[in-house]
């Protein structure tokens, strides 16, 4: 399971990249850039084994890719989890996220609760990550940044909300699951996951949400970022009832990918971000 990355990252020049390792259940994404050099955005793509545990498949790929074990300017490690939530300021503190967490979900001593603060909204966003996985992670990787795939991307969307007076509803679309978020003036509405086996599950949650929150069809607005094919069979069912419909693109001009290469939308944002 190699993943390729520019001759030019080595161990000698590894402290010019900024990096993201990307793990999701089905896949892992290395991706990189100097923020100096123009174009010099890589990633790169590798599935785990769907009959092996998490951890091992963490193992090989580590094994077999050298680039895991260099010092970096920078290394974020981008948990696309199911299970997460806000936890305000007032009522947050490091020693209790467990507890907190587990108001919302099950407590599962095979899970490793991780808090990533999000101070313009006055809160921390909690998520677990598989604790083996977690750990192996820990003692392999030098100064790695544990973030949920929505925080960079909820900073983002604030500065974009506060700046435009309409709600604004995001859908994240992957395989399996799907992210909505919503919007208003900087303020969260509403954040909350779902499993879907279809598009018509997709198309019943986006409706749903947008009659909870009284969306308003020809003012407000509905992005989609996340798994395109699946975005191309929904938006044009949600354009038949909202008059502002969007797909998100998650290229970069600057740091352009190849034609044949994803690159996710949580990824560009960290890079838009600078870290």
């Amino acid at each position: 399971m190699i993943i390729r990355v520019p001759d030019t990252l080595n161990v000698d020049n590894a402290e010019k990249y900024r990096v993201s390792i990307r793990l999701w259940p089905d896949g892992l994404s290395f991706s990189g850039y100097i923020p100096s050099e123009a174009d010099s955005f890589f990633t790169g793509t590798v599935s785990p084994a769907r009959n092996m545990p998490l951890v091992q498949s963490l193992k090989e790929i580590f094994f077999d890719n050298e680039c895991f074990s260099y010092v970096y300017d920078s290394l974020h490690v981008i948990a696309v989890a199911e299970k997460y939530t806000l936890a305000p300021d007032g009522i947050f503190s490091e020693k209790d996220k467990d507890v907190l967490f587990s108001f919302c979900f099950r407590a599962d001593k095979n899970r490793k609760v991780l808090s990533h603060p999000l101070k313009p909204f006055g809160a921390s966003l909690l998520f677990g990550l598989d604790n083996e996985a977690y750990e192996f992670m820990i003692r392999s990787l030098i100064n790695p940044q544990f973030i949920h795939f929505l925080s960079p991307l909820l900073l983002s969307w604030r500065q974009k909300s506060l700046a435009c007076y309409p709600k604004q509803l995001y859908v994240v679309v992957h395989d399996t699951m799907l992210d909505i978020v919503c919007l208003e003036h900087g303020e969260i509405l509403f954040i909350n996951s779902f499993r879907h086996e279809n598009e018509n599950d997709i198309i019943y949650f986006i409706m749903y949400v947008c009659k909870q929150l009284s969306v308003n069809q020809l003012e407000d607005y509905i992005y989609f970022c996340g798994e395109r094919p699946l975005c191309r069979k929904i938006m044009p069912v949600i354009k038949k009832y909202m008059a502002q419909v969007d797909y998100l693109s998650p290229r970069i001009e600057k740091y352009r990918t190849a034609l044949d290469q994803d690159m996710y939308i949580d990824v560009k944002t960290l890079i838009e971000c600078g870290l």
